[in-house]
């Protein structure tokens, strides 16, 4: 048994039990990611819930790899099925007025102390003090700035400010410390001193491994690999490793600039940089039952090379890293699809895309906003559904959003086409 975990007084499913429930598994919840974006998943729990649908499989991934547990553990208990998504984002998220001042993605404010740790072993260590001053790079920073003057594109002002900042003994000290420091961009989520307690909520493992908790499959990727790892709440699969902290951890880390969890001595990312990171063959192939997949699709990759700072909502940096690098949803998809189709396997896909000028701000306002609107997509296009349409329990509405009016649905990375075609209206 692998697990971080402490596994005394828990009963944990055995792969029997978790292949009997996969093997029945008709619907599954793909909460794909999307760091600010989730927003829309926790909508899509909440039309889920007040019209009766329970998903029988969970295939997340990113930061949907929590909202899919926290989601798990709310449905073994039988209570709200966001409660503990609620407090997830309690910790979360800031007000706007504050992020606004101090745009930082504070959702584990408990790693805070490691950084601290981290900077000042690095700032008390002979190597943050050596090669602070570097004349030879004057000369180009000198060059850049004419060219500037004489042709002032932003290209050249990019070339210019990156030329000062390598230049500059200030700044080279303080970057130091940022890429170098034990922990900083490429450190570990995970605290592995406190395996049980680096996120808040806590994760409940009895919960997450319970005889009738959903089927759960998420992906890390061996860095160096070209493949995914699958893990799955289940203890002695023979193809999935058993999920626990470690591997949660890495499967969340893209928002953290592709930082890296060391599982038994190999190293691990999200595996979100690879295609068809959730849906892979080896997860689709056991369910086989499956008639419906619930999907929240952040962006599109048709139509990266379009984007600009301007273009569409992706209007910061962490939002541009992240479209170079990987796409959330399109491709795992269209691969799925494929996949299934080879199978002659008949299932109904229901995708709810984030909306065009939805806001990439880890703020309480934006996770709202986008709840709403979640909530309505889901709802429209569950109740459109020809395979949920015999399945639906509407109950009363628990925890679902205030309704709001339905806005113009388009992908996030279509916006951009649809106002050329009005003469950019």
């Amino acid at each position: 048994m692998d697990v971080d975990f402490d596994t005394k007084n828990l009963t944990l499913r055995d792969y029997t039990t978790w292949k009997e429930r996969a093997d029945a598994a008709r619907i599954a919840f793909v909460p794909f990611g999307g760091g600010p974006y989730y927003g829309y998943e926790v909508g899509v729990i909440d039309a889920m819930d007040e019209l009766g649908i329970v998903p029988d499989a969970l295939l997340p991934g990113c930061v949907g790899n929590f909202v899919g547990l926290f989601y798990l553990m709310a449905l073994v208990e039988g209570g709200a099925p966001t409660a503990y998504i609620d407090q997830f984002s309690k910790v979360g998220l800031m007000r706007e007025k504050d992020y606004r001042k101090a745009p930082i993605p504070p959702l584990f404010p408990m790693r805070v102390a490691a950084w601290m740790r981290g900077f000042a072993s690095y700032y008390m260590s002979p190597q943050a003090y050596q090669d602070l001053f570097a004349p030879e790079l004057f000369p180009d920073v000198v060059k850049s700035g004419m060219d500037y003057l004489l042709n002032p594109t932003e290209r050249n002002l990019g070339i210019f400010t990156r030329n000062f900042s390598v230049w500059h003994p200030l700044i080279r000290f303080g970057l130091g410390g940022y890429y170098f420091a034990p922990i900083g961009p490429f450190g570990e989520l995970y605290d592995p001193q406190n395996p049980e307690g680096w996120i808040a909520p806590a994760i409940q493992w009895g919960n997450v491994y319970n005889d009738k908790a959903p089927i759960y499959i998420m992906s890390l990727l061996e860095v160096g690999k070209p493949t995914v790892v699958q893990a799955t709440n289940c203890i002695n699969h023979p193809a999935f490793a058993p999920l626990d902290g470690r591997r949660l951890a890495s499967g969340s880390n893209l928002p953290w600039l592709i930082a890296e969890t060391n599982i038994n001595g190999t190293w691990y990312r999200e595996s979100a940089v690879r295609d068809v990171a959730t849906l892979t063959p080896a997860a689709l192939d056991s369910l086989p039952s499956l008639d419906v997949m619930i999907c929240v699709q952040i962006m599109d990759s048709n139509d990266t090379g379009t984007l600009t700072l301007n273009n569409g909502n992706h209007n910061n940096y962490a939002l541009q890293v992240t479209e170079m690098i990987a796409t959330i949803g399109d491709d795992d998809i269209e691969q799925a699809k494929t996949h299934l189709v080879q199978q002659g396997r008949d299932v109904e896909w229901i995708v709810i895309e984030a909306q065009s000028d939805a806001e990439p701000f880890w703020t309480v306002e934006n996770m709202e906003r986008c709840r709403r609107e979640g909530y309505e997509i889901a709802m429209a296009q569950f109740l459109a559904s020809p395979k949920l349409r015999g399945r639906l329990k509407p109950r009363s509405r628990r925890n679902a959003p205030v309704s709001v009016p339905q806005p113009r649905h388009v992908s996030v990375l279509h916006q951009a086409h649809l106002d050329a075609g009005r003469g950019g209206a």
